[in-house]
């Protein structure tokens, strides 16, 4: 009774909960695109309006922004190898008040051939709000596709190349990306609105008064694990989301660490875009002093590096030599000598 009294407080605190918080979304794929304002092109034709039967391939990023200057080159690229099938645009966006165009434009032309499409400046903060916070994507860098007048996908440049190739197959599908988009936003705000029920059920104050001191008191790692069960019992996918997934490997980890690999693959594959490599070899990393983690625990937590590594498109971003160091140290600690050997040159430059 106790247990399921619990639960219905829990599901009627997250409804409430997530009506209040979460945000209404304006702009889906699918949606006709908003307008173009750009106060200042530095570089390219401009681009006042999208033509109708045309694609169009829209990166927002801004000067501070180094994810966006690392990514410019593959996505110009890009621009290369379709210019007779889509046009690329450049847009400077949450750019700091104080820098002068001719700060921007020294950027663009010193990037040269790395950033080859057409770039400008938005007007005011009409894009950013328009483009990316009403699409609730307010980070950068970001790309947009625009087809025939309507957004055709929302996402990260490295996915660009496949999804655009998609599009001109005619294999895409818009409608399957908007229930996605639309998922994954649902999702990210109940896993930010939940955390705190979450912390509120499984952290505790204990006082000892003679002594007038305080201590917080950690649930067991079963009973995180029937809590998580709660919460996710009818959004059974939540599981797999942000720190929820990240609660229950480190509760599996503790209580069964077979049960934690298998529960971890199955969060990648759910994932397909963005899988949390780098999430799970942190918290594995987490434990090394603190749990007996048998050698597979170990094996996977490399595999993990690796597979970050294959699927990044950017070599120079992310500090890679960073991920072999770690990928040779979970090798070493799962005995396999001559895996960490071969990590360890592969972060000294020696095999790349």
């Amino acid at each position: 009774m106790k247990t399921g009294l619990l639960f219905s407080f829990w599901m009627l605190w997250a409804t409430v909960a997530v009506a209040q918080v979460l945000p209404t979304y304006h702009l889906n794929i699918g949606d006709p695109a908003p307008a173009i304002k750009v106060k200042h092109w530095i570089k390219g034709t401009p681009v006042t309006a999208f033509e109708k039967e045309k694609i169009y391939v829209i990166d927002f990023w801004a000067t501070w922004c180094v994810p966006c200057k690392v990514t410019m080159p593959h996505t110009s690229k890009l621009a290369e190898k379709y210019k007779d099938k889509a046009t690329f645009l450049a847009i400077d966006v949450y750019e700091k008040e104080d820098v002068p165009i001719a700060d921007i434009k020294k950027l663009v032309d010193t990037m040269g051939d790395k950033m080859n499409f057409h770039v400008g400046i938005e007007e005011g903060k009409f894009m950013s709000k328009n483009w990316l916070d009403t699409s609730g994507t307010y980070g950068i860098p970001t790309i947009f596709i625009v087809n025939d007048g309507r957004l055709d996908w929302i996402g990260h440049p490295k996915y660009l190349d496949s999804v655009l190739t998609k599009i001109l197959n005619k294999t895409w599908s818009p409608e399957l990306a908007r229930i996605k988009l639309t998922d994954q936003r649902y999702l990210r705000q109940l896993n930010s609105v939940s955390i705190a029920e979450f912390l509120r059920r499984t952290d505790r104050v204990e006082v000892d008064i003679p002594g007038n001191t305080y201590k917080q008191v950690r649930t067991t790692p079963d009973s995180i694990l029937m809590i998580l069960d709660e919460m996710v019992k009818h959004i059974p996918t939540l599981k797999y989301y942000g720190n929820f997934a990240s609660f229950r490997f480190s509760a599996l980890l503790e209580t069964d660490q077979q049960r934690a690999i298998d529960f971890a693959r199955e969060v990648l594959a759910y994932e397909r875009e963005d899988p949390s490599y780098l999430t799970f070899a942190a918290l594995i990393e987490e434990e090394f002093d603190k749990l007996d983690i048998q050698q597979e625990i170990y094996r996977f937590g490399a595999a993990c590096y690796q597979a970050w590594i294959d699927e990044n498109p950017y070599p120079e971003y992310g500090n890679v030599p960073v991920k072999y160091k770690k990928m040779a140290l979970m090798y070493r600690r799962a005995g396999d000598i001559e895996k960490a050997e071969e990590a360890d040159r592969k972060a000294a430059g020696e095999l790349l």
